[in-house]
């Protein structure tokens, strides 16, 4: 599933560089602006190019030692405005960059173990390492071979029983975000709702996690007719997998709701051309979940969780769900459907009932859910709303660190009065074209029982436009290291 990339630990001090010349190819080292190169590195690089690196954020430069060493030099920026995302980006930089060696390795200086603390450090340099070198060629004939079969982080006077486990949780959350990454990026005509529950199956088959598959006739006997309605269009089934993480007997289970809508033409409200094929991604939100309850199994975390992730297509036929048709939610409550392309919250209402049913608490769900998210606050933040503000809090403080960053908007009482319906208990879509992500949050809250519950949009960061720092062009897989940050923090 993943590369076969070892990490390991060197407690070694840089002092002789004749002996790392001889362990390593390359050796990544992070600079901040105000700090010049340690001693040993500049007895062993030239003089001018120690004097000519300004270490400006993520600038680098490679240089040579006499002892044939490479040295890649990597910019951190002003010390005072280091960050942990800060040196994640370095980080991503980094590792695409020594991928191209077979034996590299990075040296953590002690004036970053002291800025951001050495278990927070080691992890982040790991995280942002092999997040930056995140490939997706598997349709490309010409392949991208990374050179590396194993990756060393140089921490001096580290010792292995606190580094190792950090350098573990740094690698467990990396990859998290290489199976949202990977599922987003598959097209559609591959990643089927039925071959999303296969790659389930697979990833999650050596793991302490229950995996309970619902298909169309089960949720159709448990009244699922709002999540039903809207792969009715598709020749493809649609399902409700179940996955279960219970290590502890007696505890409450978080709740975790993902989006899966493996393709999105919008159905008979059918989406403009321009841009469609990018809603392959609009299961990111499931992918996230997926990856999320991968993590917490893989690192043994003591919590509870209930993975729910609800997967189908929302495509035009004959068949498909109309403008104007009224469907039963699994709590009861008849909508009216007044646009198709409001569809994720359809599959989301049933989710979110069952989450309820189970007695999970708190919950979150995460969906690719609105184009108004991106209008709203760009392609820097995701938006939260929800009903705790502690859970808010949290996430926001995550996404802080993580780099997934998310922004609270309101969920004022008013914005129901905007999907207000004539034939139905409710509208699901606001037609007026204000406050998109409001209102459809709004609808969201009618289907949560009133527990303690968050909702991320996370459609203004499922794309990454270009490769940079961690991120690499394409999908992006955001959410998983927001949701498996918030599981480490309970």
């Amino acid at each position: 599933m993943f590369p076969s990339i070892a990490l390991s630990l060197d407690t070694h001090n840089g002092e002789d560089v004749s002996v790392l010349a001889v362990a390593y190819d390359c050796v990544a080292l992070f600079l901040c602006e105000e700090e010049g190169l340690p001693l040993w590195a500049q007895r062993a690089l030239p003089a001018q190019l120690g004097l000519d690196f300004k270490a400006t954020f993520i600038t680098q430069v490679m240089g040579y030692t006499a002892a044939g060493l490479r040295l890649l030099l990597v910019g951190l920026g002003k010390k005072e405005s280091l960050t942990e995302d800060r040196l994640r980006q370095a980080a991503g930089i980094a590792g695409r960059l020594l991928s191209d060696y077979e034996k590299p390795g990075i040296f953590i200086a002690k004036n970053l173990t002291i800025a951001l603390g050495d278990s927070v450090t080691v992890k982040v340099v790991t995280e942002g390492a092999l997040l930056g070198s995140y490939v997706f060629d598997r349709y490309k004939s010409d392949k991208k071979t990374a050179a590396w079969k194993g990756l060393a982080l140089l921490v001096p006077g580290a010792t292995s029983e606190v580094v190792l486990p950090q350098i573990r949780h740094g690698e467990v959350l990396a990859h998290a975000t290489w199976i949202s990454r990977t599922l987003a990026n598959m097209p559609a005509n591959e990643l089927t709702p039925i071959a999303f529950v296969a790659y389930a199956r697979k990833i999650l088959a050596e793991l302490p996690v229950g995996v309970e598959v619902i298909d169309r006739e089960k949720a159709l006997s448990m009244g699922m007719g709002s999540f039903l309605s809207v792969g009715q269009g598709s020749s493809q089934p649609a399902y409700i997998v179940m996955l279960r993480y219970s290590p502890q007997a007696k505890e409450t289970a978080l709740g975790l709701v993902g989006k899966g809508v493996t393709f999105d033409s919008g159905g008979i409200s059918i989406k403009p051309g321009k841009g469609m094929k990018d809603m392959k991604a609009d299961m990111t939100g499931a992918a996230s979940v997926l990856a999320t309850v991968w993590g917490a199994a893989s690192l043994g975390v003591q919590k509870n969780i209930l993975g729910i992730l609800a997967l189908t297509e929302n495509m035009p036929s004959g068949n498909a769900l109309r403008p104007g048709d009224v469907i039963t939610a699994m709590n009861g409550k008849t909508i009216e459907i007044v646009n198709t392309d409001a569809e994720g919250r359809l599959i989301l209402a049933d989710a979110l009932t069952l989450a309820c049913r189970e007695e999970a608490s708190p919950i979150i769900d995460m969906a690719t859910l609105t184009g108004a998210c991106g209008v709203a606050l760009g392609d820097l933040a995701c938006g939260v709303l929800g009903n705790n503000q502690p859970l808010i809090d949290a996430l926001v403080r995550i996404g802080e660190s993580s780099g997934e960053r998310v922004w609270q908007l309101p969920l004022y009482e008013g914005y129901l009065d905007a999907m207000k319906s004539d034939i139905a208990d409710i509208a699901n879509a606001n037609e007026t074209g204000k406050g998109g992500t409001c209102t459809a949050a709004k609808f969201l809250e009618q289907f949560i029982d009133d527990r303690p519950w968050a909702h991320v949009d996370i459609a203004s960061m499922m794309m990454s436009e270009k490769t940079s720092g961690y991120a690499v062009k394409g999908m992006s897989g955001v959410g998983a290291r927001l949701l498996l940050g918030y599981v480490l923090s309970m």
